[in-house]
This record gives C-alpha cells, structure tokens and sequence, in this order.
C-alpha cells in the first residue's frame, strides 16, 4: 500500500486546500494531521472532503485504513497506526504542546514489504514533524518539505530541514505534483538509483535542507 503521510498547522489549511482541490483518486491512503482546535475537525474534515472525490473520512479507533482515501486526524487524539493498516486514537500527553502530533503519527509507521511511505511538511509553527520525517527517511521513506520562502509559517517545514534527512523542498504546486506521481506506478523510490533526479528544487543528505 501507498502511504502519505502530511502534518501542518498554522497556514496549513489554505495550503492544504491548494494541493487537494480537484486532487484524482488514486490507489493511496493519505493520512492528514493538521493541529486543529476543538470541534473543529468535522468542519474540517468536510472542507476537505469537497475538494476531491477520493474517499474523506475523520479516522477512528480501530479503523482499518484502505486505498483512495483521505484520513483526517481528530483534534485532542494522537493518531497512531498498527501495521500500516489500522488506526488507534490516544489521548496520550501532548506532544510540542500539541495532540495531534503528526511525529507520533509517522513514528508508528513500519517498514512493510509491499508498503511505500511519504511524509510531508507544510506551514506550521513548531518543529512537529522534525523527528517523524528523520525516522521516515531511515527506513526508506520519501521525505518532502514546503519550501520556507512559500510557508505562511516556515518553523516546522524549516526544522524538518534541518534534520538534514528531507529528500525534497518543493511549492504546494510541486508537492502537489510529487503525490500525485507517487500514486502512479512509475514513481521510483529513494533507494532507486534513479530517484531525486528532479533538479528543480531538492535536497540530499550532505546539503542539510538546503534548497538548490
């Protein structure tokens, strides 16, 4: 299974509304954990659902996670994954001074035979996403970033930079692009010899996150 993995906070619904709008169904899951306040995940989650005909539903407990969907996570609840297929929500302590915290979400991803990962950055204030995105980069995963210079609030794309483990820093409109590639059966993985041949803006290992 495909797996996608976004976190944002402040900012990140506009941005998130520029990359999804008339977003195709595709044969992945993506999981979105954006720092909401209370009862605010109904609205949210139905906003999001108006923009694209992929499946969007508020992710529960126990909740097994399917293809062509999108997955919201509740405000108050960490949203951990079992497997790469079933959700488990928590109302563990906060984490950053935030639950949900999409670091908690990526750390519970597993290396799967069969499975590919990417986990994505947008606007946010913080470094909640830092920790998730380095732990996802070790075990093979795609790791994109919004470029700072685009982000209404650069601190959380801009820590996940820092970690030095980003594959990609790109625009909402590249990111956009990226998902949508990766949901095709032409996308080549990090560990691919081919992969990060995109020279318009990325990343490696030895520049740190900086843009190039």
């Amino acid at each position: 299974m495909k797996i996608i993995i976004i976190g944002s906070s402040t900012g990140g619904p506009y941005i998130l509304e520029s990359i999804l709008s008339k977003f195709p169904v595709l044969p992945i899951a993506i999981i979105l954990v954006q720092h909401l306040p209370p009862a605010f995940t109904k609205p949210f989650t139905a906003h999001i659902a108006a923009l694209t005909q992929m499946n969007v539903v508020t992710a529960n407990s126990e909740e097994k996670i399917t293809e062509n969907s999108i997955y919201i996570a509740q405000s108050g609840y960490h949203l951990l994954i079992t497997n790469n297929r079933v959700f488990t929500l928590s109302e563990d302590v906060k984490v950053h001074g935030v639950r949900p915290a999409v670091d908690r979400t990526m750390l519970t991803i597993k290396k799967r035979a069969g499975d590919e990962i990417m986990g994505i950055i947008l606007s946010g204030m913080g470094r909640d996403g830092a920790e998730g995105m380095d732990y996802l980069h070790q075990i093979g995963g795609v790791t994109i970033a919004q470029d700072p210079a685009t982000s209404p609030i650069k601190s959380m794309p801009q820590a996940a930079i820092e970690t030095g483990h980003v594959d990609f820093v790109l625009t909402p409109e590249q990111i956009r692009e990226k998902m949508i590639s990766f949901g095709g059966s032409k996308f080549l993985m990090r560990n691919h010899k081919q992969f990060n041949t995109d020279k318009t803006i990325s990343c490696t290992d030895n520049s740190k996150g900086m843009i190039l």
